[in-house]
């Protein structure tokens, strides 16, 4: 088979191009040998050209034989494991999608936590929880080694796997991997701060919202919050159905479900089905469709493709109300942080007209990934089987669900020990009909 042979070379090369200076430490863990690497390697090629669904949306001009040629050569040629791992997250990152990527665990364990959080606020980085206090929140980033922020963090942009540079601007401070043991950050106040990330840190300043429970909190004028960390686990959609069923025993007039930094996992359709009063759609869908005797014709070809040709397109479903649902106002907080089936279920709110979505765009990525696992060498990998569009077409990879409401998050609101984006949230949705 025409493939197989291009791989079989490719994992046999083992050349001289230099790898990429590491960007941190190294991982204290077993190297690979060159038969690990390769079948890794081999593997990752393969699902990538069977099954990546997002070959429509890649820059024009984008070349994936050459780039896995390239990367393979860095990965094959590295002194050690960290920059192998380091070459393979550097492809599936160029593939620029939020359910496709490359984990090393033993490189994501050896690196610290970050005693920090910090992402662009109204345009500049700013830190939005600290353990130091010589960092508070509401701190805005300058510079780092001396050298502008943007300037300095672009090398390392190109191993974070996102669907946009504004989710790269989200996640790059949290991949501690990609930075050194120590650095400077300097501030436009004119202070510099040194980070040392292997000192010992206390628990981060302001304490972060549990994750492991759905919140339900009363507002003045008959509002309900309910918070939702994620729909991972089957109890918390549970929870959130429960605490909709109260509110409709109590008569509660309005709900609204704050979903920031709701990652997803399965789409909430029992939720879904508690509220929603009207005819709600799905997304479209796009998938590759593999036929053997096509791909034969393609291999003919001077250049053959590098990803199927072949998309099958579905969607989108319609769903109907129940009988039973919640008939108060609804309204949706979300943010950057809401991703994959917490924008299924914006999507489908969105489409049923139920009401008001507040906030900031979402993450703008889901789909059902292909998974590939290694677990005796503790590394991973998947791939974006399906690209999606909202229900009337229009693009969502890459662009997330719009706000019809905005309520960005600003600096004066990071130094407010209230909430001050949900406060405005709910004063808003108080003032709609």
């Amino acid at each position: 088979m025409r493939i197989s042979t291009r791989l079989v070379a490719f994992a046999m090369l083992l050349a001289a191009t230099p790898v990429l200076a590491d960007p941190g430490a190294p991982v204290s863990r077993r190297d690979l040998t060159t038969a690990e690497r390769a079948l890794i390697a081999a593997k990752a090629y393969w699902v990538i050209r069977t099954y990546f669904a997002h070959a429509a949306g890649l820059p024009s001009g984008y070349d994936l034989e050459h780039e896995y040629r390239v990367r393979l050569t860095e990965a094959l040629a590295a002194p050690n494991r960290r920059g192998f791992s380091l070459a393979m997250m550097k492809l599936f990152a160029s593939l620029a999608n939020g359910h496709t990527g490359f984990t090393d665990q033993a490189l994501i364990e050896a690196a610290p936590d970050a005693p920090y959080r910090i992402r662009r606020v109204e345009g500049r980085w700013t830190v939005l929880r600290s353990a130091l206090t010589t960092l508070p929140p509401g701190s805005v980033i300058a510079t780092i080694d001396g050298e502008p922020v943007d300037s300095w963090l672009s090398p390392r942009r190109a191993y974070v796997a996102r669907s946009s540079a504004m989710e790269v601007d989200r996640a790059i401070f949290g991949s501690t991997f990609l930075f050194p043991d120590s650095f400077t950050l300097g501030l436009v106040s004119g202070t510099t701060v040194p980070i040392n990330l292997k000192a010992t840190h206390t628990s981060l300043l302001p304490v972060a919202p549990q994750q492991d429970r759905v919140e339900v909190t009363r507002r003045p004028g008959g509002i309900i919050v309910i918070r939702i960390p994620n729909f991972g686990e089957p109890q918390l959609e549970a929870d959130a159905v429960a605490a909709v069923h109260q509110a409709t025993v109590e008569k509660v007039p309005a709900i609204l479900f704050d979903l920031r930094g709701n990652g997803g996992g399965n789409t909430p359709d029992k939720l879904l089905s508690a509220i929603m009063t009207a005819p709600y759609r799905g997304t479209i869908v796009e998938t590759p469709q593999m036929v053997a005797e096509n791909d034969a014709h393609a291999s003919l070809d001077e250049q053959p493709p590098a990803f199927s040709a072949n998309m099958l397109r579905y969607g989108p479903g319609r769903s109907l109300p129940k009988a039973e649902a919640y008939s108060g106002r609804v309204a949706v907080l979300v943010d950057g942080g809401c991703a994959s089936a917490c924008e299924d279920f914006v999507i489908r709110f969105a489409d049923g007209k139920r009401g008001q979505i507040y906030g900031e765009p979402t993450f703008g990525s889901t789909g059902q990934p292909y998974f590939v696992d290694f677990p005796e060498l503790r590394i991973s990998f998947q791939v974006s089987t399906k690209r999606e569009f909202l229900p009337d077409g229009r693009p969502f990879e890459g662009v997330g669900v719009q706000p019809n409401q905005p309520v960005p998050l600003t600096i004066a609101d990071v130094t407010d020990p209230r909430d001050r984006q949900l406060d405005n949230a709910i004063d808003l949705f108080s003032h709609s009909p």
